[in-house]
């Protein structure tokens, strides 16, 4: 989790698979196809969507409003997630590589306040809802999804992970 408002910095732990896995209601993925899909073996346009659709059922079932997608947010977020993969590392950001503000920056959005969660997992933890339950499981990475500060968001996701076949995901969000 790294989040910046308003000048202030602020950085957390680092999600990764060996997270506690609490259940989750049936109803919280129903409706957001391909929710319980695997990184590793479908559609990276079907995984976006999928993710930004379980945080936006979370927000909505806290009273927030959904994120928008925002293609520049979208094109950080994926850009990172690709890094991550070419270089074999798993962190907010690669030893001498851009920070999330550059990142951003460079996709061509500028706001006020913006944050980032990551995350990766293999086999069941590879997918969607499972990325959530267990960022909501996280009280920084929470903070962040059920932050009425952001308003636009991005999700980036490959097929790969340090633990070997599954997903790394980067969801992205700010505020104008």
């Amino acid at each position: 989790m790294l989040s910046r408002t308003r000048g202030r910095l602020c950085a957390g732990l680092i999600l990764t698979a060996a997270m506690a896995v609490a259940a989750e209601s049936p109803a919280q993925a129903a409706g957001c196809p391909g929710a319980a899909a695997n990184a590793a073996s479908a559609n990276a346009g079907k995984l976006r969507s999928a993710l930004m659709c379980v945080v936006n059922r979370k927000r909505a079932a806290n009273g927030l409003s959904a994120l928008k997608v925002d293609r520049r947010i979208q094109r950080a977020a994926s850009r990172h997630a690709h890094d991550m993969a070419k270089h074999h590392y798993f962190a907010h950001q690669r030893p001498g590589g851009p920070d999330l503000t550059t990142r951003l920056h460079r996709a061509g959005w500028h706001g006020r306040a913006w944050g980032e969660n990551i995350a990766y997992g293999c086999g069941p933890l590879a997918s969607p809802k499972a990325t959530l339950r267990a960022w909501m499981n996280s009280p920084p990475h929470r903070a962040i999804i059920l932050s009425g500060t952001y308003r636009h968001g991005g999700v980036g996701v490959v097929g790969w992970a340090p633990c070997g076949s599954g997903g790394m995901w980067v969801l992205d969000v700010g505020r104008k």
